[in-house]
């Protein structure tokens, strides 16, 4: 099972979709543990943010979500909410994404996608464009990691 998941993460790297998708299917079939269903949850989610394929993004995350219900970890569910967060905001649905972006802030361990400063900056990017000035101003520059991050 290691080397059907060293292989998968191999053909992701150099972006082979078909492979990677073909492998992280035999891995999957492969894997008993709910956790480790949803970090090949997640390399699929990275696939389709990397091509764009919004159509397996929305069905990548619809699957994370009914494994969390199985049994998933709080870490995974935090990891779920940024990936979710940036296919809203992919999508323009900047609302919903601002909301999942906020209740990531203190919980940001999604290293994968993108660094905390480019995160802070598509939460502070969404909260501008979707919340009213007093909730802009309680969520946003109250908050102790934003302030240091956006030097207010």
């Amino acid at each position: 099972m290691i080397a059907d998941a060293e292989l998968n993460l191999y053909f992701i790297q150099i972006g082979d979709k078909e492979e990677a998708m073909e492998q992280l299917k035999v891995t999957e079939s492969k894997t008993v543990a709910v956790g480790q269903k949803m970090d090949l949850v997640f390399h699929t989610l990275q696939l389709g943010f990397f091509y764009m394929d919004f159509d397996l993004i929305s069905k990548s995350i619809d699957k994370a979500k009914s494994l969390f219900e199985e049994g998933g970890d709080w870490e995974r569910k935090n990891r779920l909410k940024v990936y979710e967060g940036l296919y809203c905001m992919s999508t323009r649905n900047f609302k919903k994404a601002a909301s999942l972006f906020l209740d990531s802030i203190s919980t940001f361990t999604t290293y994968e996608l993108f660094p905390y400063d480019t995160f802070i900056f598509y939460t502070v990017l969404t909260s501008i464009i979707t919340l009213d000035r007093v909730s802009l101003k309680q969520k946003i520059f109250r908050v102790f990691e934003l302030l240091v991050r956006v030097s207010i």
